[in-house]
Parts: structure tokens; sequence; C-alpha cells
């Protein structure tokens, strides 16, 4: 029997593979970056929206740690299949919803979100600016955004890599794989984010990883 395709993931079957990693060798990160969201932003009630959300992990996370009621908001499929196991598993339903759509025309009105984070999708959006314009649309007058990638902390990244290690997945310096991610010239996000006319932004490049941070 063959596997459904996905749009996003080449098969269910990879989608199952991500999340079974997101529960168990990159476990360890979403509490520690949702933890930094909130005392980042000062943003810690309301309604908060996680574009590119996966089978879920952050925007769990966050609504464990907060007030929030989050939208899980992924263009897969397959991951929304998983998003919401996950989310009833910990017994969020009601607080944690799955969505599904597209960072470019989000299915939502103008203001709806205190909150709008993304862990790890922005390298896949293909029209950068469009994102950023829809993400501002949607959110509230004193809304934060939080976008970007990481691993929260150095001893998270040695943890998820000595996962990795363990699981025999070991990056060979001379024979690199493939990079998954888009890889952004330089200025690029900087130009990307002032052509969707948001002026007022920061970017942190530090140990906890890249982010983008706006408010409205």
């Amino acid at each position: 029997m063959n596997e459904a395709s996905d749009p996003f993931w080449k098969t269910a079957g990879d989608a199952r593979q991500y999340d079974e990693f997101t529960r168990t060798t990159f476990a360890v990160i979403y509490p520690v970056i949702a933890g930094q969201v909130l005392e980042r932003t000062g943003i810690s009630r309301g309604t908060c929206l996680d574009v590119g959300s996966g089978p879920a992990p952050l925007a769990i996370a966050l609504a464990l740690q907060s007030d929030f009621l989050v939208t899980a908001f992924d263009i897969s499929p397959g991951m929304q299949s998983l998003a919401a196991r996950n989310i009833r598993d910990r017994g969020l339903e009601g607080r944690v919803i799955p969505v599904l759509g597209d960072v470019r025309a989000i299915p939502a009105d103008g203001e709806t979100f205190d909150l709008v984070v993304s862990r790890g999708s922005y390298h896949f959006w293909e029209d950068l600016p469009g994102a950023f314009r829809e993400i501002y649309r949607v959110m509230k007058p004193g809304g934060m955004a939080y976008i970007g990638g990481g691993y929260g902390s150095p001893e998270a990244r040695e943890s998820v890599l000595a996962g990795r290690k363990e699981r025999g997945i070991v990056d060979d310096p001379d024979n690199p794989s493939k990079p998954r991610f888009r890889k952004f010239r330089p200025g690029e996000i900087e130009d990307s984010i002032e052509a969707a006319g948001i002026g007022d932004y920061r970017i942190i490049n530090d140990d906890s990883g890249f982010w983008i941070l706006f408010g409205k």
C-alpha cells in the first residue's frame, strides 16, 4: 500500500519520522525556546499563532507555560494530523488548535493574534516579504512576532547533538550532506522585513539561535 503524498513532506513516513525526532532527540529544546519567547516578548496571555508548527511541539510548550490560546498553523496535512494527536495526548484540546494553510494567506482576520512565533520554518517561505507582511497583518496592535531558529541554549544544542550521535547520525565534514535549509544572502532578511513595511525590529543572534523580533 502506497503512503499518501504530501505537498511538503515527500511521504507520510517522512512526517512521522520528523514527529518522532521532536518527541525524542529534539524534545529538550521546545520548553527552553518557549520560555525565552515569553521572557523576551513579555507576552504570556491572549492568542498565539505558531507558523510552520509541524507536529506542534513548540505550540504545546507555549500552551503549557502560558495562558495562551494557541493556533498550530502548518501547510502540511500530514503534520496537522500528527499535531492533532500530540495535542490530544497532552490533554490540550481546546487550548491548541491545528489549522491548515499557507503563511502567504493566513486564514485569520487582521489584528487577531497577540503573539506570532515560528521556529525553523522561515527557511522554506518562498515569498519572505509577503510572509512577514501577512504575519504583521494578523498581529494585534501591541503584539509581537518571534521568528527564527535555534536550539535555545548551548546545553540544549549539545543534548540534541548527543542524541543524533546515539542514533548514528553524525555529520561528516569531509562529506557534508546537502543543506536542507535555504541559505540567505547577507542583508536579505533585513531587506525582506523592511519591504514588508516593518521598520521597528531587532535581530538576536546568540547562543539561543537566530531570532527576528518585531512589534506592531
